[in-house]
């Protein structure tokens, strides 16, 4: 069974780059170890007699047919909120 602790916690906010106080990390820690708890249930539900479920869809799913299509790069550029020479301005990714 997994224990939160304090390691466990700041390793967690490090990951999701999520910074929490003292008072939420007491309250985020309880409901964690909560569902813990409750997930440990799973355990002792007995599915040996049930059979592998790849997919909750029986059958196999209809796919479109892969086709190129166009679109007027006027509409496309519109959709971002700043545009340049008729291109889309995003931020930079690096530095």
């Amino acid at each position: 069974m997994i224990k939160v602790t304090k390691d466990l916690l700041k390793h967690l906010e490090e990951l999701s780059k999520v910074g929490v106080s003292e008072e939420e990390r007491a309250k985020l820690a309880e409901s964690i170890q909560e569902i813990l708890d409750y997930m440990k249930l799973l355990d002792e539900v007995d599915v040996s007699d049930v059979d592998i479920m790849y997919t909750p869809i029986e059958g196999s799913a209809s796919l479109r047919k892969d086709e190129v299509r166009k679109f007027p790069s006027e509409k496309i550029v519109k959709n971002f909120p700043e545009e340049e020479k008729n291109q889309a301005k995003v931020p930079p990714i690096l530095g």
